[in-house]
C-alpha cells in the first residue's frame, strides 16, 4: 500500500503538469486562411516545451494551429517556406514529424516562421481545367453528330471509329424492358433508346425512363414520334391508330408529333 503523502503529492504534480499544458491560448486558422496566427515567444513556441527538452529558437516566431485536412505541403506553400524547414523547426517537438513529414495531426501547433510578424500567402483561385472531349468513336458517344438538312443516306461517317450503334425502339410492348436495361446496365452496354411519347408516359414507361436517367454514361433518347405514326402516308399508332388514321398527315400534325414527344 502506498503512502499518503506519496499520492498527495502525485495528485499535486497531476494538477501542476495540467495548469502548464492550458497555460496560454492556441492560435487557430487553416492553411489558406488570410489571418496571420499570433506571434510567440520561444519560450512559448513548441520547441520551447518539447518534453525531449530541445532548445527554442532565438527570438519570436510565427506559430500556426494544424487544422483538419492540412498537410505540410499545404501549409508550406501558405506561408513561403519549404517543408525541410518546417520539418527542422517543429522536429524536435514532434518528433515523427522529422522524419514522416506525412504525420501530421489536427491540434498540432507548428512553427511557421522565424520572425514575429508573419503572415500567410493569400490563396489562388484553382483553375478547373476544360473538359476533354473523347475521341471519336470511344464510350458511349461517337461526338460526330450529322448536320440536320435535306434526306441523305449513310453507308459510313467518317471518322466514326469501329463501333457499333445499338439502337432500342420503345414503342410497343414494354414488359420486358427493365430486364433488358437491367442487362444491359450488368454487361456495360452503350445504346440509344427511342421510345415514343405515348410509351413514356405509361405506367411502365416512366419505370424505364428512371433507369435510362440514373445512367446517362450508357443510355441516350432519340425521339420517336408521340404517337408512332406513318409520318408519310398516315396509320400505325402506338399504343392506337386513332390519332395516326385519316390519310396523310399534316405539317402542324407532324410538328406536334415530334415536339410533344421531344418535351417528354
Amino acid at each position: 500500500m502506498s503512502h499518503p503523502t506519496g499520492r498527495v503529492v502525485a495528485l499535486f504534480a497531476a494538477v501542476l503538469l495540467l495548469v502548464a499544458a492550458c497555460g496560454g491560448p492556441t492560435p487557430s486558422g487553416s492553411a489558406g486562411s488570410a489571418t496571420a496566427s499570433a506571434s510567440r515567444s520561444a519560450s512559448e513556441s513548441p520547441a520551447g516545451t518539447a518534453a525531449s527538452g530541445a532548445p527554442s529558437p532565438t527570438g519570436g516566431v510565427t506559430t500556426y494551429t494544424v487544422q483538419p485536412g492540412d498537410t505540410l505541403s499545404s501549409i508550406g506553400r501558405a506561408w513561403g517556406v519549404s517543408v525541410a524547414q518546417l520539418q527542422a523547426w517543429n522536429g524536435a517537438a514532434y518528433p515523427s514529424l522529422a522524419t514522416d513529414p506525412g504525420v501530421l495531426q489536427a491540434g498540432w501547433v507548428l512553427i511557421v516562421s522565424g520572425g514575429s510578424d508573419a503572415t500567410p500567402r493569400p490563396s489562388a483561385p484553382v483553375a478547373t481545367p476544360a473538359p476533354t472531349p473523347p475521341p471519336a468513336g470511344s464510350g458511349c458517344s461517337a461526338g460526330n453528330r450529322m448536320a440536320a438538312g435535306s434526306p441523305q443516306t449513310f453507308s459510313t461517317i467518317p471518322g466514326a471509329g469501329k463501333g457499333v450503334a445499338l439502337t432500342l425502339d420503345m414503342g410497343g410492348r414494354l414488359d420486358p424492358g427493365v430486364d433488358i436495361l437491367r442487362l444491359l446496365i450488368r454487361e456495360q452496354v452503350c445504346v440509344t433508346l427511342f421510345p415514343t411519347g405515348a410509351m413514356a408516359q405509361s405506367e411502365e414507361g416512366q419505370g424505364i425512363m428512371a433507369i435510362v436517367r440514373a445512367h446517362p454514361e450508357l443510355f441516350e433518347i432519340g425521339n420517336h414520334t408521340m404517337h408512332h405514326c406513318d409520318l408519310v402516308r398516315g396509320g400505325g399508332g402506338s399504343p392506337t391508330t386513332a390519332p395516326c388514321a385519316g390519310g396523310p398527315p399534316s405539317t402542324s400534325f407532324i410538328t406536334h408529333e415530334l415536339t410533344d414527344a421531344g418535351a417528354i
